[in-house]
Protein backbone atom coordinates (compact mmCIF):
# COMPACT_ATOMS: atom_id res chain seq x y z
CA UNK A 1 0.00 0.00 0.00
CA UNK A 2 1.43 3.36 -1.04
CA UNK A 3 1.32 6.34 1.30
CA UNK A 4 -1.92 8.31 1.02
CA UNK A 5 -2.31 12.04 1.59
CA UNK A 6 -5.46 13.63 3.00
CA UNK A 7 -5.85 17.19 1.70
CA UNK A 8 -8.51 19.81 0.90
CA UNK A 9 -10.50 19.18 -2.26
CA UNK A 10 -9.75 21.70 -5.00
CA UNK A 11 -11.97 22.64 -7.91
CA UNK A 12 -9.56 20.82 -10.22
CA UNK A 13 -10.42 17.59 -8.34
CA UNK A 14 -14.12 17.72 -9.21
CA UNK A 15 -13.84 15.82 -12.50
CA UNK A 16 -12.05 12.93 -10.77
CA UNK A 17 -14.52 13.06 -7.87
CA UNK A 18 -17.38 12.77 -10.35
CA UNK A 19 -15.71 9.73 -11.92
CA UNK A 20 -15.48 8.08 -8.48
CA UNK A 21 -19.21 8.55 -7.92
CA UNK A 22 -19.97 7.23 -11.42
CA UNK A 23 -17.96 4.08 -10.64
CA UNK A 24 -20.41 3.46 -7.77
CA UNK A 25 -23.36 4.12 -10.14
CA UNK A 26 -24.34 7.16 -8.08
CA UNK A 27 -26.46 9.63 -10.06
CA UNK A 28 -24.62 12.90 -9.31
CA UNK A 29 -23.88 15.25 -12.19
CA UNK A 30 -20.80 17.48 -12.30
CA UNK A 31 -23.17 20.32 -11.37
CA UNK A 32 -24.20 18.47 -8.20
CA UNK A 33 -20.56 18.21 -7.17
CA UNK A 34 -20.14 21.93 -7.92
CA UNK A 35 -23.01 22.73 -5.55
CA UNK A 36 -21.24 21.00 -2.67
CA UNK A 37 -17.97 22.68 -3.59
CA UNK A 38 -19.63 26.11 -3.47
CA UNK A 39 -21.45 25.54 -0.15
CA UNK A 40 -19.12 23.27 1.84
CA UNK A 41 -15.59 22.04 2.36
CA UNK A 42 -14.25 18.89 0.75
CA UNK A 43 -11.39 16.49 1.38
CA UNK A 44 -9.66 14.03 -0.92
CA UNK A 45 -7.42 11.04 -0.34
CA UNK A 46 -4.61 10.83 -2.85
CA UNK A 47 -1.67 8.50 -3.50
CA UNK A 48 0.85 8.23 -6.31
CA UNK A 49 -1.90 6.86 -8.57
CA UNK A 50 -4.15 9.88 -7.99
CA UNK A 51 -7.30 10.74 -6.03
CA UNK A 52 -9.17 7.68 -4.72
CA UNK A 53 -11.34 9.10 -1.94
CA UNK A 54 -13.62 12.09 -1.36
CA UNK A 55 -15.95 13.59 1.22
CA UNK A 56 -17.74 16.87 1.95
CA UNK A 57 -18.73 18.74 5.08
CA UNK A 58 -21.43 21.41 4.61
CA UNK A 59 -21.97 23.78 7.57
CA UNK A 60 -25.63 24.57 8.31
CA UNK A 61 -25.77 26.64 11.46
CA UNK A 62 -25.22 24.54 14.59
CA UNK A 63 -25.06 21.43 12.41
CA UNK A 64 -22.97 20.17 9.51
CA UNK A 65 -23.98 17.56 6.95
CA UNK A 66 -21.40 15.07 5.75
CA UNK A 67 -21.84 13.51 2.33
CA UNK A 68 -20.38 12.03 -0.84
CA UNK A 69 -17.97 9.97 1.26
CA UNK A 70 -16.28 7.66 -1.24
CA UNK A 71 -13.29 5.34 -1.11
CA UNK A 72 -12.60 3.57 -4.39
CA UNK A 73 -13.04 -0.22 -4.33
CA UNK A 74 -9.33 -0.63 -5.08
CA UNK A 75 -8.50 1.00 -1.74
CA UNK A 76 -11.16 -0.57 0.49
CA UNK A 77 -10.26 -2.36 3.72
CA UNK A 78 -7.16 -0.30 4.46
CA UNK A 79 -8.54 2.18 7.00
CA UNK A 80 -8.99 4.98 4.48
CA UNK A 81 -12.70 5.42 5.19
CA UNK A 82 -12.11 6.00 8.88
CA UNK A 83 -9.27 8.43 8.16
CA UNK A 84 -11.47 10.36 5.74
CA UNK A 85 -14.33 10.52 8.27
CA UNK A 86 -11.96 11.71 10.99
CA UNK A 87 -10.91 14.56 8.71
CA UNK A 88 -14.50 15.49 7.90
CA UNK A 89 -15.44 15.47 11.58
CA UNK A 90 -12.58 17.88 12.23
CA UNK A 91 -14.04 20.18 9.57
CA UNK A 92 -17.40 20.05 11.38
CA UNK A 93 -15.69 21.48 14.47
CA UNK A 94 -18.21 22.27 17.21
CA UNK A 95 -21.17 21.65 14.92
CA UNK A 96 -23.19 18.46 15.33
CA UNK A 97 -22.42 16.23 12.33
CA UNK A 98 -25.31 14.68 10.41
CA UNK A 99 -25.25 12.17 7.57
CA UNK A 100 -27.28 9.65 5.62
CA UNK A 101 -25.90 6.12 5.74
CA UNK A 102 -26.39 3.17 3.43
CA UNK A 103 -26.65 -0.27 5.01
CA UNK A 104 -23.04 -0.80 3.94
CA UNK A 105 -21.78 2.41 5.52
CA UNK A 106 -23.79 2.42 8.76
CA UNK A 107 -21.42 0.18 10.82
CA UNK A 108 -18.48 2.55 10.25
CA UNK A 109 -20.54 5.54 11.34
CA UNK A 110 -21.92 3.76 14.41
CA UNK A 111 -18.35 2.93 15.45
CA UNK A 112 -17.63 6.67 15.31
CA UNK A 113 -20.48 7.59 17.65
CA UNK A 114 -23.36 8.18 15.23
CA UNK A 115 -26.92 7.07 16.05
CA UNK A 116 -29.88 6.69 13.70
CA UNK A 117 -32.78 9.08 14.17
CA UNK A 118 -34.87 8.78 11.00
CA UNK A 119 -35.45 6.46 8.05
CA UNK A 120 -35.34 7.94 4.55
CA UNK A 121 -37.16 6.36 1.60
CA UNK A 122 -35.83 6.99 -1.90
CA UNK A 123 -38.50 7.04 -4.60
CA UNK A 124 -37.90 7.52 -8.30
CA UNK A 125 -39.37 6.88 -11.73
CA UNK A 126 -37.73 7.11 -15.15
CA UNK A 127 -40.85 8.51 -16.86
CA UNK A 128 -43.38 10.18 -14.58
CA UNK A 129 -46.99 9.24 -15.41
CA UNK A 130 -49.68 11.90 -15.71
CA UNK A 131 -51.12 12.98 -12.38
CA UNK A 132 -54.82 12.13 -12.26
CA UNK A 133 -55.20 12.80 -8.54
CA UNK A 134 -56.11 16.25 -7.30
CA UNK A 135 -55.84 17.53 -3.75
CA UNK A 136 -58.33 20.16 -2.54
CA UNK A 137 -55.48 22.11 -0.97
CA UNK A 138 -53.87 22.64 -4.39
CA UNK A 139 -56.01 25.78 -4.66
CA UNK A 140 -53.76 27.31 -1.99
CA UNK A 141 -50.53 26.60 -3.89
CA UNK A 142 -48.85 29.56 -5.60
CA UNK A 143 -45.92 29.92 -7.99
CA UNK A 144 -42.93 31.65 -6.41
CA UNK A 145 -39.68 33.11 -7.70
CA UNK A 146 -36.15 33.13 -6.24
CA UNK A 147 -36.98 36.61 -4.92
CA UNK A 148 -38.92 34.86 -2.15
CA UNK A 149 -35.62 33.54 -0.76
CA UNK A 150 -35.76 35.35 2.62
CA UNK A 151 -39.18 33.84 3.42
CA UNK A 152 -38.14 30.40 2.19
CA UNK A 153 -34.96 30.46 4.28
CA UNK A 154 -37.02 31.25 7.39
CA UNK A 155 -39.45 28.40 6.69
CA UNK A 156 -36.64 25.96 5.91
CA UNK A 157 -34.81 26.75 9.14
CA UNK A 158 -37.98 26.30 11.20
CA UNK A 159 -38.76 22.99 9.49
CA UNK A 160 -35.29 21.47 9.77
CA UNK A 161 -33.44 23.19 12.59
CA UNK A 162 -30.68 23.88 10.05
CA UNK A 163 -29.48 27.16 8.57
CA UNK A 164 -30.30 26.62 4.89
CA UNK A 165 -29.48 30.15 3.70
CA UNK A 166 -26.33 29.38 1.69
CA UNK A 167 -27.83 26.27 0.12
CA UNK A 168 -31.04 27.97 -0.95
CA UNK A 169 -29.14 30.93 -2.37
CA UNK A 170 -27.19 28.41 -4.47
CA UNK A 171 -30.14 26.25 -5.54
CA UNK A 172 -33.16 28.55 -5.92
CA UNK A 173 -31.86 30.12 -9.16
CA UNK A 174 -31.40 26.60 -10.57
CA UNK A 175 -34.94 25.45 -9.78
CA UNK A 176 -37.32 24.78 -12.67
CA UNK A 177 -40.28 25.59 -10.46
CA UNK A 178 -40.80 26.92 -6.94
CA UNK A 179 -44.23 26.65 -5.34
CA UNK A 180 -45.51 27.87 -2.00
CA UNK A 181 -48.48 27.02 0.19
CA UNK A 182 -50.48 30.01 1.44
CA UNK A 183 -52.91 30.04 4.33
CA UNK A 184 -54.75 33.20 5.40
CA UNK A 185 -52.32 35.26 3.35
CA UNK A 186 -49.25 33.72 4.98
CA UNK A 187 -46.67 31.52 3.27
CA UNK A 188 -46.66 28.27 5.30
CA UNK A 189 -44.68 25.91 3.10
CA UNK A 190 -42.82 25.49 -0.18
CA UNK A 191 -41.26 22.94 -2.51
CA UNK A 192 -38.69 22.93 -5.32
CA UNK A 193 -38.49 21.03 -8.60
CA UNK A 194 -34.93 21.21 -9.82
CA UNK A 195 -32.36 19.43 -12.01
CA UNK A 196 -30.47 16.78 -10.09
CA UNK A 197 -28.86 13.45 -10.87
CA UNK A 198 -30.52 11.58 -13.73
CA UNK A 199 -33.31 14.11 -14.18
CA UNK A 200 -35.33 16.09 -11.65
CA UNK A 201 -35.56 16.10 -7.87
CA UNK A 202 -38.49 17.26 -5.74
CA UNK A 203 -37.07 18.70 -2.55
CA UNK A 204 -37.04 20.16 -0.13
CA UNK A 205 -40.74 19.91 0.64
CA UNK A 206 -41.59 22.07 3.65
CA UNK A 207 -45.14 22.02 5.04
CA UNK A 208 -47.31 21.80 8.15
CA UNK A 209 -49.14 18.60 7.18
CA UNK A 210 -48.99 15.63 4.84
CA UNK A 211 -51.96 17.02 2.88
CA UNK A 212 -50.15 20.33 2.35
CA UNK A 213 -47.05 18.43 1.23
CA UNK A 214 -49.12 16.39 -1.25
CA UNK A 215 -50.64 19.57 -2.69
CA UNK A 216 -47.21 21.12 -3.19
CA UNK A 217 -45.86 17.93 -4.77
CA UNK A 218 -48.77 17.51 -7.19
CA UNK A 219 -48.43 21.14 -8.30
CA UNK A 220 -44.83 20.37 -9.29
CA UNK A 221 -45.42 16.94 -10.80
CA UNK A 222 -48.05 18.26 -13.21
CA UNK A 223 -45.13 19.95 -15.00
CA UNK A 224 -42.85 16.90 -15.03
CA UNK A 225 -44.86 14.29 -16.94
CA UNK A 226 -42.65 11.87 -18.90
CA UNK A 227 -39.48 12.90 -17.08
CA UNK A 228 -37.21 11.22 -14.53
CA UNK A 229 -38.18 12.34 -11.00
CA UNK A 230 -36.67 11.48 -7.62
CA UNK A 231 -37.73 12.03 -4.00
CA UNK A 232 -36.02 11.35 -0.68
CA UNK A 233 -38.82 11.41 1.91
CA UNK A 234 -38.77 10.90 5.67
CA UNK A 235 -40.55 7.96 7.26
CA UNK A 236 -42.61 10.33 9.41
CA UNK A 237 -43.80 12.24 6.33
CA UNK A 238 -46.48 9.66 5.52
CA UNK A 239 -45.64 10.10 1.82
CA UNK A 240 -44.04 6.71 1.24
CA UNK A 241 -47.15 4.65 0.31
CA UNK A 242 -48.80 7.58 -1.48
CA UNK A 243 -45.85 8.19 -3.80
CA UNK A 244 -45.94 4.53 -4.83
CA UNK A 245 -49.68 4.81 -5.47
CA UNK A 246 -49.25 7.77 -7.84
CA UNK A 247 -46.53 6.01 -9.83
CA UNK A 248 -43.25 6.90 -8.10
CA UNK A 249 -42.10 3.64 -6.47
CA UNK A 250 -39.67 3.22 -3.60
CA UNK A 251 -36.25 1.95 -4.72
CA UNK A 252 -34.12 2.21 -1.57
CA UNK A 253 -34.05 3.18 2.09
CA UNK A 254 -31.25 4.66 4.16
CA UNK A 255 -30.73 5.95 7.69
CA UNK A 256 -30.37 9.54 8.82
CA UNK A 257 -27.76 9.67 11.60
CA UNK A 258 -26.38 12.23 14.06
CA UNK A 259 -23.43 12.31 16.43
CA UNK A 260 -24.94 14.33 19.24
CA UNK A 261 -28.16 16.33 19.41
CA UNK A 262 -30.77 15.83 16.71
CA UNK A 263 -32.04 18.91 14.82
CA UNK A 264 -35.59 19.84 15.81
CA UNK A 265 -38.37 21.52 13.85
CA UNK A 266 -40.54 24.30 15.25
CA UNK A 267 -43.59 26.48 14.51
CA UNK A 268 -45.58 23.45 13.35
CA UNK A 269 -43.42 23.00 10.24
CA UNK A 270 -41.58 19.91 9.06
CA UNK A 271 -39.43 18.80 6.14
CA UNK A 272 -41.25 16.06 4.26
CA UNK A 273 -38.67 15.54 1.50
CA UNK A 274 -34.94 16.20 1.75
CA UNK A 275 -32.95 18.60 -0.36
CA UNK A 276 -30.62 15.70 -1.13
CA UNK A 277 -29.31 12.81 0.94
CA UNK A 278 -25.91 14.53 1.22
CA UNK A 279 -27.42 17.85 2.34
CA UNK A 280 -30.29 16.66 4.53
Amino acid sequence: MSHATLRPLRETDLATAHQLSQALHWPHRPEDWQCLFHTGEGLVLEDDQGVFGTGFCVPQGDFATIGLVIVADSHQGQGHGRRLMDGLLQLAGNRTPLLVATLRGAPLYRSQGFDSYERIYQHQVASLPAMAERQPLEDQVRELSPAAAPQLETLAQAATGLDRSALLQELLPQAERIVGFEQEGQLRGFALLRPYGRGLSVGPVIAESTDQAKALILALLRHAEGRYVRFDVTARSGLNPWLSEIGVPQVDEVEQMARGKVPLSRDGLDQFALLTQALG
